[in-house]
């Protein structure tokens, strides 16, 4: 038997709540499912999406508060191997539920759910600015792409694989160059605070039309502080944790990319052409874009890059788990049971993607400290 994947490990001692309560599901929690058909409980209250097994599943509904914890824990793991530790995974896993809201027993503050549970409002507060009603602007563009003669992922990634082609010949003359000089004229930033603007927006609508494209509701597009600090737009995508194959989910969260490219083979190419004050603009546009798509693909940060590696994947917590089997690997440390029960090509995945992860950081690092040097006449 098996719940969800945590970070909760085996042999804890069970925590007084399972001889008192008599836990039950939360009326108002839903029972979905998610990719691959795997079962999902919504928290419509919080927008929380936890992931289940099939047995945590059927676990989660088979309570109804006739019983204690540990005696619905004795009764589940009556068929169990006798030794005590059937009955030890399902008050674990107890804990979990509390843990990640879903039962009428309140969280007590534990984390015990944290590795398997994503939420709408994580990482940042936010301020919606459009609801329900942005549908009415995104859903005809979709019906015309529901009868394009490609599929929509197919048309978006060759016109994403045409403006990298056309950025491809422009980027050797910035990178020759050392990068653009800072000497704009008023008009010049003003057009590039409109520009970020208007891709910034357009980025978001995007990922929208690539909701409605593929059915998925998109409940609000807003802005934010990602980390209390850095502001940013969003669409309010969650649902689409609730699509079964990876590929529309991937589809979806590189959508905003592929517009990116686009913008980055426009001023690519127009930084070809152009000279004089339009082309240092130009030159500085490259430059920003590229630092653009280096920030929306860290695999660090929640961005749509990380996003994409986890549909892809099929895994959720992609980076929480790889640092954790990475630390446990270099550290010797043993692993939490959500990791014990991996297999080893599995939990090497997760380490690769950890040392990857890495590897991005200093690259960014890098292209940072030499684009500041770029842009303020250092080199």
């Amino acid at each position: 038997m098996a719940g969800p994947s945590t970070g909760v490990a085996s042999g804890t001692a069970e925590p007084s709540w399972l001889d008192t309560e008599r836990p039950a599901m939360r009326p108002d929690v839903e029972i979905t499912e998610g990719l691959h058909h795997e079962p999902l409980a919504y928290d419509p209250v919080s927008g929380h999406y936890t992931r289940l097994s099939r047995s945590g599943a059927a676990i989660l509904t088979a309570l109804d508060g006739s019983m204690t914890g540990r005696e619905f824990a004795a009764r589940a793991s009556g068929a169990g191997r006798g030794d005590g530790s059937t009955q030890r995974v399902v008050l674990d896993f107890l804990g979990e539920l509390r843990a990640a809201g879903l039962l009428t027993v309140p969280p007590d503050g534990g984390r015990g759910a944290s590795a398997v549970r994503f939420a709408r409002r994580s990482h940042m507060p936010r301020r919606p600015l459009v609801g329900s009603g942005v549908r009415a602007v995104l859903d005809p563009p979709a019906a015309l792409l529901r009868r394009a003669p490609l599929p929509f992922g197919v048309l978006w990634t060759a016109a994403a694989v045409l403006a990298v082609w056309g950025a491809g010949s422009a980027l050797a003359a910035p990178l020759a160059s050392g990068g653009p000089a800072l000497s704009l004229p008023v008009w010049g930033w003003t057009v590039v605070v409109c520009s970020m603007l208007l891709q910034t927006a357009l980025h978001e609508l995007a990922h929208g039309l690539a909701c409605r494209y593929y059915g998925v509701p998109v409940r609000e597009i807003g802005v934010g502080l990602l980390f209390y600090l850095v502001p940013v737009a969003y669409v309010d995508r969650t649902d689409a944790h609730r699509l079964p194959g990876r590929g529309s989910r991937v589809v979806i969260a590189l959508a905003g990319v592929a517009q990116d490219v686009l913008w980055l083979g426009g001023w690519s190419a127009l930084s070809l052409y152009a000279d004089g004050q339009f082309g240092q603009l130009s030159l500085l546009m490259v430059w920003l874009q590229i630092g653009l798509l280096l920030a929306n693909l860290n695999p660090l940060l929640p961005t749509d890059g990380y996003h994409a590696l986890e549909s892809a994947m099929g895994t959720l917590n992609l980076r929480s788990r790889a640092f954790t089997a990475l630390r446990c690997r270099v550290l010797r440390q043993p692993p939490p049971s959500w990791l014990a029960v991996r297999s080893r090509s599995r939990q090497l995945r997760y380490q690769v993607f950890g040392v990857v992860c890495l590897a991005y950081a200093l690259l960014v690092a890098v292209f940072c400290v030499r684009s500041l040097l770029a842009l303020f006449g250092g080199v």
